[in-house]
């Protein structure tokens, strides 16, 4: 019997981490199933917990704790995304992430205590491999197979005065690509849904950023579309890095007529998309421009070196992609700065 339960539990544990191709009820279901049989678990095993911490154990037993304290983290941060219960400016979505990638880690170290002889050196060769892969593979995963979803209530909040006439600029792939009706939202894309309806993750803070301090909005188009396909945008973007074009743009805002630019873009390459540069050498701002970059994991780049030669900058933000949705504090307390 006790077998059996243990087999089902890593099993479920597993089914439960490929959330992102299950249906979210699907995923809620095995969750509970999964938390109801750790329950059953540690009635089967409650001889252990009697024995009370010893040194010999202790390694055991302060695993035992750790991986509990992350499927509590799991359960809380999964309820959360259900919409059980809504605690604003906290982003459970990571806290769910970290969680499961801690979750798992300290599940193969516990296999491990309970295998002996020869079976070790594979089991330990297989948890590596698992534990390597919830590191690197479930944000991958997140980011290109999970569609993220905007509630434009976020746009309302609190608010700061500014007497200075803003611009908030942005580039963004929605506005320079015919996209089909049905394109995947994902965060790895630059895109996300409010409803049905395709935003761009620079359009998203721009109108973040407008909902806190105010000011117009300017979306920099190119004269050319970029394809639908992500895969394909990137070769786009490679090949006007590798022959240094500047894609031509539509019309341009008389920038110097506003005291501060906020600039927002997508990381490309590791650097400043080449629209957004051909806009800032065309433009010739005076000013300083305060700069947010939305990346999957590149962070600022190179692009705040390139954003130099054209301007003076303020300092700047960057936000992971898939934080977006609960990044208004985050904006908010940046825009307070200046």
């Amino acid at each position: 019997m006790k077998k059996f339960l243990d087999f089902t539990l890593v099993i479920l544990f597993f089914a439960c981490l490929a959330s992102n191709f299950l249906p979210a009820q699907v995923h809620q279901a095995l969750g509970l199933i999964f938390i109801a049989l750790i329950v059953a678990h540690n009635v089967l095993n409650r001889n252990f917990y009697r024995a009370g911490f010893n040194r010999r154990r202790i390694f055991n037993q302060t695993t035992i704790f750790l991986f509990a304290s992350g499927i509590l983290a799991i359960l809380i941060s999964g309820a959360a995304l259900a919409n059980y219960f809504q605690v604003p400016d906290i982003n459970w979505r990571s806290i769910h992430l970290g969680a499961a990638i801690f979750s798992t880690i300290l599940l193969m170290i516990h296999l491990l205590r309970h295998i002996r002889g020869k079976k070790l050196y594979a089991a330990t060769a297989l948890a590596f491999i698992l534990a390597v892969g919830a590191i690197f593979g479930l944000p991958y995963v997140d980011r290109w197979f999970h569609t993220v979803k905007v509630d434009k209530n976020i746009l309302s909040g609190e608010k700061l005065a500014v007497e200075d006439k803003i611009l908030v600029i942005y580039f963004s792939r929605v506005g320079n690509t015919d996209f089909p009706a049905e394109v995947d939202a994902v965060s790895g894309a630059s895109l996300m849904l409010d409803d049905k309806k395709i935003i761009g993750n620079a359009q998203m803070i721009a109108e973040l950023v407008q909902s806190i301090v105010g000011g117009e909005i300017f979306a920099i188009q190119t004269e050319k579309t970029y394809p639908a396909d992500y895969s394909e945008t990137t070769k786009v973007a490679k090949a006007e890095f590798d022959a240094n074009e500047l894609p031509k743009l539509k019309e341009l805002p008389e920038i110097n007529a506003y005291d501060k630019i906020i600039l927002i873009y997508p990381l490309w390459w590791g650097d400043l998309p080449k629209p957004v540069e051909n806009f800032l050498l065309t433009a010739k701002f005076k000013g300083k421009i305060y700069p947010i970059v939305t990346h999957g994991g590149g962070g600022l780049g190179k692009s705040i070196e390139t954003l130099k030669k054209y301007a003076e900058i303020g300092e700047p933000l960057e936000i992971y992609s898939s934080d977006i949705p609960s990044s208004r504090k985050i904006i908010f307390d940046w825009l307070s700065l200046f």
